[in-house]
């Protein structure tokens, strides 16, 4: 489903869930001085009040809430089994993580904010050859709406590994739990825990930390674990797949000038194994055998025989229509002017002229091998084509994943083309039945989880109003600052500005980031 369709359909389920709300709790028929409920409505209405009730579900205008006290008991049962004692010591080493991580949180908004580059260089002419540069340095950089189903279920996950971790240090700590809950904001999941603020209040300072740190250092050890699977990646899938061998196509978009044309174009499950003489074996080759083909243009080892026979040169070279140099028809797209390089080490003969004019196909068909970098062959004569600034040939070499060879996708264009509607996978199926999606997502989906929760983790460290970093912040003034600052109010003014130059500090990262990404295209 494409990010559009999602929104619309989101914003829809959600009128229809506050109409019915409405409908069933507030909504009444008046006639003159006299107020009805409709019978469908005194049917329902009491059932409905229930159903919520003992849900705990609340419906408000683009928002859901839920409250349950279900997974108490579960929480207190885990807290008070035999794991209790390591419980207490990972909860502890909890609290030295989350204020090791607070240092790093700071330096990263730091960095946010006063960091003066930008990927955002690409303007027209010359400078195209930068869009594959910021592809190929920074892939995946933006998050594609496409996958916005992935932001909300590793929100999701996120955040109740961080609430679950408060409420089994808050059990350890004897601090009743009395509830959790999670609210949806449009698509945005929170979750939260609730737990006697009394009883915390009265903790020692350290053991209020575990609890306070709790939730920081259960997404650490969640990133961990999701970057342990990450790494191990390729034993598990080895009986599945052939990975770092070569790449897959898995969907080529509308627009795409790869698109399948008979036999000239690519499929999907087409197995790409090389761009021109460059080995594609994963997604960083891809890029690079891609940004090679325009850094570095492909020369071609032909025979003079071929070149005599097949020199479909105009009578008299001029400069084409773009200014650059143009030995052929400029009406016919299958012919391209190629340029004899002399490589001074074979007697060619007098017949090969500088330029010359072949049809693109024949002549990568026919071709011995490529050139080498200093335009000498071992058999044959080196041809250069002579293209736009932004134009190059890519010759794809692809096979069946049941390893048979089918012939090469020639296209002469701009590289970006391809990186920007081909999609690729690194993993291979070994067997038919087996798609590259599967391996895709699961990658897609513990990438997600690591950043996520290593961005929760730290932005929680934060010193930040309604953050947990506050709440850290606080205690350990109100507990290191007691003797020396006797009066409450100053100890709390102190914790005032701390959470109040972290709040600072944090609005202006994010305020960056949207203008970097999204306002600055708007005005």
């Amino acid at each position: 489903m494409d990010p559009q369709t999602f929104f619309v359909v989101l914003c829809i389920l959600y009128s229809i869930l506050f109409f019915f709300d409405r409908f069933f709790k507030v909504f009444n028929l008046e006639f003159g001085d006299h107020i009805f409920r409709t019978s469908f409505q005194i049917c329902l209405h009491y059932p409905y009040e229930t159903f919520l009730r003992n849900t705990g579900f609340s419906v408000e205008l683009m928002r859901l809430k839920w409250h349950t006290t279900v997974f108490n008991r579960s929480i207190l049962r885990l807290g008070n089994s035999c794991c209790r004692l390591w419980l207490i010591k990972s909860f502890t080493i909890g609290v030295m993580a989350a204020l090791s991580l607070l240092p790093v949180a700071i330096i990263l908004l730091f960095i946010a904010i006063f960091n003066s580059s930008s990927s955002a260089k690409i303007v027209d002419g010359a400078a195209l050859i930068e869009s594959i540069k910021i592809e190929i340095l920074l892939p995946g950089i933006n998050l594609p709406l496409e996958e916005i189903g992935y932001y909300i279920t590793t929100l999701l996950i996120a955040t109740a590994i961080h609430e679950l971790g408060h409420a089994l240090a808050a059990v350890l700590e004897d601090v009743p739990v009395t509830g959790f809950g999670f609210h949806f904001y449009f698509c945005l999941p929170l979750a939260y825990t609730e737990i006697s603020a009394e009883h915390l209040n009265a903790l020692k300072w350290f053991r209020k930390l575990r609890i306070l740190c709790a939730g920081i250092w259960h997404n650490f050890l969640f990133t961990g674990t999701c970057y342990l699977l990450f790494s191990s990646l390729t034993f598990v899938a080895t009986p599945f797949y052939d990975l770092n061998r070569n790449i897959i196509v898995t969907e080529i978009l509308t627009q795409s000038p790869l698109i399948t044309k008979g036999d000239k174009g690519l499929y999907e499950r087409n197995v790409i194994t090389h761009i021109n003489n460059c080995k594609v074996i994963d997604y960083d080759s891809w890029l690079q055998c891609l940004y090679k083909t325009l850094h570095s243009r492909p020369g071609y080892c032909v025979s003079s025989d071929f070149i005599r026979n097949n020199d479909e040169s105009i009578e008299v070279s001029h400069h084409g229509s773009d200014g650059t140099f143009q030995c052929c028809d400029e009406k016919n797209e299958k012919l391209c002017c190629f340029e004899y390089i002399d490589n001074f080490g074979n007697d060619a003969p007098v017949e090969i002229p500088q330029y010359v004019c072949l049809e693109v196909r024949r002549t990568l068909e026919d071709a011995y091998d490529y050139c080498t970098s200093h335009g000498t062959c071992n058999i044959g004569f080196c041809l250069k084509p002579l293209l736009r600034n932004v134009t190059t040939i890519l010759s794809f070499k692809r096979k069946t994943i049941d390893n048979k060879v089918l012939k090469d996708v020639i296209y002469m264009g701009h590289p970006v083309d391809v990186l920007r509607t081909v999609r690729i996978s690194p993993f291979v199926p070994k067997h038919s039945f087996i798609t590259p999606e599967w391996a895709d997502a699961y990658v897609l989906f513990l990438k997600y989880n690591i950043v996520f929760n290593l961005g929760l983790s730290l932005i929680s460290s934060v010193p930040c109003f309604g953050f947990d970093g506050h709440h850290i912040a606080s205690t350990i003034i109100h507990s290191f600052l007691i003797n020396r600052v006797t009066e409450k109010r100053k100890r709390e003014f102190i914790s005032l500005i701390v959470s109040g130059l972290g709040t600072l500090f944090l609005v202006l990262a994010i305020l960056k980031v949207l203008w970097l990404s999204v306002l600055r295209y708007l005005i």
